[in-house]
């Protein structure tokens, strides 16, 4: 199994070098057999762009090609593979360069000079591919190091796991472990996505005909979908673990098999006959085609993916020829089954086919995951390919697989290892390789398995897990825990950069020290609780007299360093303290989130027209921010009046009605001082304020309410003092649980309205979550809205 140690870093952070990390792994039970570091062997290998392709004056089989590698002028190279075409992205090793032993030096072949070589997958280490030159699918700059590129400069860990542990087959698995060495919590998938009205099982019919070889087997569809190269990320996680991509389709299920182990297939659903899928045994002397244009002469023993014709895919090993994912696939089967080892182990050896699929089904996958993994699949081939996903899962299930429910005893466990445990300490060691436990006296338990560990089989094997937590070397069985670290700040400040980062953003970090003259260039009056400043005794200039109370001065010259750059459009955020003086010998130091968008928000995209940047751009960030970290709830805008905001283009953000932060357009005249000639946007948030109220356990998830939603609108003429989101507010309180959302879609000042009005016209949704609503019953809270807006805010009911 190989380990991207970055992308294990993803999934449970380690805070470890690479040695410390395999050996606690080793010691831990995971036996390390090798490190590789593919990025350090790859020096002065570069990504280049063919920019022209001529045929060699002197020979027939070599081209003579011109390639962008960043620099000034184009590389001459001589290149003899035949895929090699113009404006394609190559890996390119630069005179000097080394491959292997062998050592990149300027050439002449047949009369012309050849500066560098253009390269194979299996010449950099990437595959066994060697028929042509490596095509690089992505948007990447010539000339930068192909390492970076492909997410090479990474650590790969090559560890020995035993048959009995299918589990450590994937990231996850490996993460679980990971974190219960580290006393850690690892990173689960998000899975969330919209499905269509249509059913899956409208649409694909599936049925099992020998449930022993399969006894599961779940299918999903995924339509419109669009065949094309997989993201960079994807491509480079991949890479590390050894696989090349292909596209998006092929390169999903190849992910979701490194992160959760559970191998998966793709069938394009045009090439399903009559639309349904049959588990069978295959018919003797039956024939197909593998996706490797391998024959097979089949038997009964074999166990296939069939349609109401012909077969689909050898089962758990190769997919077939016939129903495979072509450039013209839109609508995509996907599936997820759990099938017999013995009959995938009997089949691969008998037909030569160890595959990355059959290697994971011989030693038994967990069925009762398949509905999450197919799920994951599912979000993934609709995030890189788009299309919809259909509604639900055909799930075939015939014979639930129940979790083993084994007992343990305590007094055995201390006995057996020589500790002394408590059963307190013994359920907190099970709980974290998630085993369920059960209490069953004050010294015994009754211990769950889950289905991912088929390897617990005796009382005997759960206190060898034990051991394992508590440590081969027997060290003292307590963690020592950090008292100063605060859980909700790491957990808000993590959620928070992580998403920052998800919307484009780059974070900064820059230096404590600061100088008045910043507070002056903003505008901040002496009054306002920024002058509060902690100057230092000895500071090594004037521009670093004192501990910086905001940090927009600094993000906003890290803005002018940029675009002197020619950096026209990005967008940066800093997460860190401020420092401020409460009384003469006291100081206080907040935790502030503060981000700048420079230019236009969205990326330029040659295919559409760039949209006008506002307002509403950052007020947006803000809003996904604060949803991010769980934070909606009596989140209110109102009107800003902080002095280096553009008028009527901002606004101070309150929670609870007190103040914890701003954000807006800046101000001109405030840009000049800090020598910026482009539009910029700012969001300043106190997370101080924030951190406390998060609840990690308050997180609860809620079935889909069932009963339909009734939607109506009402425009209503307010007077123009009266904040926007107070009226929203004031509808929503006549019936909480029933007034689901609140939009304003409408704003009119004319000659119809009376002076110091404005008309607001909103979309209300109501719904119930026991009942399907009536006209009658939703007139009743229309009238109670209109009743109350006239009493509480003088808004009248607009009659025109």
């Amino acid at each position: 199994m190989k380990i991207s140690y970055n992308w294990l870093n993803e999934l449970v952070p380690t805070h470890l070098d690479i040695d410390e990390f395999c050996e606690k792994l080793t010691m831990f039970g995971l036996e390390v057999e090798e490190v590789v570091q593919p990025g350090k062997e790859l020096d002065n290998i570069v990504v280049g762009k063919v920019i022209s392709v001529e045929k060699h004056p002197n020979a027939d089989k070599l081209t003579l090609c011109q390639v962008d590698v960043g620099k000034s002028e184009p590389l001459s190279i001589i290149c003899g593979a035949s895929n090699v075409v113009k404006d394609i992205l190559v890996p390119v090793a630069k005179i000097g360069a080394k491959l292997g032993d062998f050592e990149i030096k300027k050439a002449k072949l047949r009369g012309v000079e050849s500066f560098g070589m253009i390269c194979s997958e299996k010449e950099l280490g990437v595959s066994d591919e060697h028929s042509g030159i490596m095509i690089i699918k992505q948007d990447i700059e010539p000339g930068t190091p192909f390492a970076d590129a492909m997410g090479m400069n990474d650590s790969i860990i090559e560890v020995e796991v035993t048959p009995n542990r299918p589990d450590l087959l994937g990231m996850i698995g490996v993460a679980r472990e990971v974190a219960v060495m580290l006393n850690a919590e690892y990173e689960h998938p998000e899975i969330a996505f919209e499905e269509s009205e249509v059913k899956t099982e409208d649409e694909i019919s599936v049925i099992i005909e020998d449930s022993e070889k399969c006894p599961r087997y779940c299918a999903r569809m995924v339509k419109g979908i669009t065949v094309q190269p997989s993201p960079a990320w994807m491509q480079k996680k991949l890479i590390a673990s050894g696989l090349r991509p292909i596209n998006n389709i092929v390169d999903v299920t190849n992910y979701v098999l490194l992160e959760y182990g559970q191998p998966l297939h793709a069938f394009d659903y045009t090439k399903i006959k009559d639309k349904t899928i049959v588990v069978r045994i295959a018919k003797d002397k039956e024939k197909m085609m593998l996706l490797d244009d391998t024959e097979l002469k089949l038997h009964s023993e074999n166990l296939l993916i069939a349609d109401a014709e012909h077969p689909l895919a050898l089962a758990g090993i190769m997919g077939g020829l016939d129903s495979s994912i072509s450039d013209n696939t839109r609508d995509v089967v996907i599936e997820c089954a759990y099938f017999d080892p013995k009959n995938i182990r009997a089949s691969a050896l008998e037909y030569g086919l160890q595959t990355d699929s059959s290697y994971r089904f011989e030693r038994g996958m967990d069925p009762n995951s398949l509905t999450e993994v197919i799920d994951r699949a599912a979000q993934l081939m609709q995030l890189t390919g788009g299309g919809e996903i259909s509604s639900g899962v055909v799930d075939c299930y015939p014979h639930k697989i129940e979790p083993k429910i084994l007992p343990l005893r305590v007094s055995r466990t201390n006995g057996i290892l020589n500790v002394k445990m408590t059963a307190d300490e013994v359920e907190n060691y099970l709980n974290k390789f998630e085993f369920g436990t059960k209490k069953a006296s004050d010294d015994s338990f009754e211990v769950t398995i889950p289905t991912f560990r088929p390897d617990i089989e005796r009382e005997i094997d759960i206190i060898e897990e034990l051991a394992r937590c508590y440590g081969y070397n027997n060290v003292e069985s307590h963690f020592w825990i950090n008292r100063i670290d605060n859980k909700q700040k790491r957990t808000v400040v993590r959620l928070a950069k992580n998403h920052l980062i998800s919307l484009g953003f780059y974070e900064v970090n820059n230096m404590s020290f600061a100088s008045t003259e910043d507070l002056n260039a903003l505008k901040i009056p002496e009054n306002d609780f920024r002058r509060n400043i902690v100057e230092l005794a000895n500071p090594i200039g004037e521009q670093f007299s004192i501990m910086r109370s905001t940090l927009i001065p600094d993000l906003l010259k890290n803005a002018a360093l940029n675009l002197s750059y020619k950096f026209e459009n990005f967008k940066l955020f800093e997460l860190n303290r401020i420092y401020l003086k409460e009384r003469e010998d006291t100081y206080t130091e907040p935790t502030y989130l503060t981000g700048v968008i420079v230019g236009e928000f969205d990326p330029f995209y040659w295919k559409e027209k760039q949209r006008v940047t506002s307002f509403y751009d950052v007020k947006g960030v803000v809003e996904s921010v604060l949803s991010k970290i769980h934070c909606t709830k009596n989140v209110t805008y109102k009107v800003s009046n902080q002095p280096y905001y553009t008028n009527d283009s901002a606004a101070d953000i309150f929670l609870d009605g007190k103040t914890i932060g701003s954000c807006g357009i800046i101000k001109d005249d405030v840009l000049q001082s800090f020598e910026i000639e482009a539009s910029v946007m700012l969001f300043d948030i106190d997370l101080s304020r924030i951190i406390p109220l998060y609840n990690e356990k308050a997180i609860r998830f809620k079935e889909i309410v069932k009963y339909p939603p009734v939607l109506r609108d009402i425009a209503v003429i307010a007077p123009s003092d009266i904040v926007i989101g107070t009226s929203a507010q004031t509808i929503k309180s006549v019936a909480p649980n029933i007034i689901k959302d609140v939009r304003l879609f409408d704003v009119y000042t004319g000659k119809q309205i009376k002076q110091g009005c404005r008309s607001l016209a909103f979309n209300i949704t109501f719904q119930s979550e026991t009942l399907t609503l009536t006209d009658k019953y939703v007139d009743k809270l229309f009238d109670k809205i209109v009743k109350k807006l006239s009493l509480v805010h003088q808004i009248e009911l607009r009659q025109e």
